[in-house]
């Protein structure tokens, strides 16, 4: 068949599809008004909830930015001058600034508890926490974080900061319980020479001098050009 015989018989086709759906059309035409009708309020529907989940991911994100510039303020000592006020937007102490910023990213939880941002904000708390030298809630915080994004790549960061704060606490058998699991984890997208690194530092804080060995040797094995290297290949020769 040629070419142009086949065009033809394609137009053919087409045509033949539109006088059959005008002749459906003219015979339903009250059952295909409602129809439309719902098509149409099917995509008013799921338009209207994409514009309300962008807006509150937006407005969630906002609140996080707001929370993260005042974990990073500057510090100003307070005013001695009387009826003098503190500078705007900075903080008389460490201490007053890390309480202000605990409280914006629980305000980011509170009102947009299952946004992406609210877990940032769970994720913040907890590092914060620990920087601070409150491996306690830390823990706690951490453990919050895991809870609320299961398996994936923030709960296994959350998983290594519970590690962390467990160590920090000088519960060193828990912390190598938890980071020997994590190591092992095939599904974890976090870099494994980084957990093997935590897991040998604790091994050697609690004593247990052969699995300290055994991870900082697997770092020099198998990730000879990592950054942790040059420290694991100094603490095997510390080691003997």
């Amino acid at each position: 068949m040629k070419a142009k015989e086949r065009h033809e018989l394609k137009q053919n086709e087409i045509a033949q599809f539109a006088r059959r759906a005008m002749a459906w059309l003219e015979g339903n035409r009250s059952r295909a008004m409602t129809i439309a009708v719902a098509v149409l309020a099917v995509v008013v529907l799921v338009g209207g909830y994409a514009w309300w989940q962008q807006r509150t991911a937006d407005q969630a994100g906002a609140l996080l930015g707001m929370a993260g510039a005042i974990a990073q303020a500057p510090i100003a000592p307070a005013p001695t001058v009387a009826g003098a006020t503190q500078q705007t937007g900075t903080f008389p102490s460490e201490a007053a600034r890390l309480e202000a910023a605990l409280e914006a990213y629980r305000d980011v939880i509170d009102g947009y508890p299952d946004s992406k941002a609210a877990l940032s904000a769970r994720y913040a708390i907890a590092n914060a926490l620990l920087a601070a030298g409150r491996a306690a809630e830390a823990e706690e915080a951490f453990g919050a974080v895991v809870s609320a994004a299961g398996p994936s790549l923030q709960g296994s960061l959350g998983k290594l900061g519970r590690g962390q704060a467990l160590a920090a606490q000088g519960k060193h058998e828990d912390a190598i319980a938890l980071l020997t699991e994590l190591s092992a984890d095939r599904e974890s997208r976090l870099p494994l020479d980084g957990i093997l690194i935590q897991l040998a530092r604790t091994s050697a804080k609690a004593g247990r001098t052969d699995d300290a060995r055994a991870a900082f040797k697997r770092i020099v094995d198998e990730f000879p050009a990592s950054t942790f290297a040059a420290e694991a290949r100094q603490e095997l020769a510390r080691l003997g």
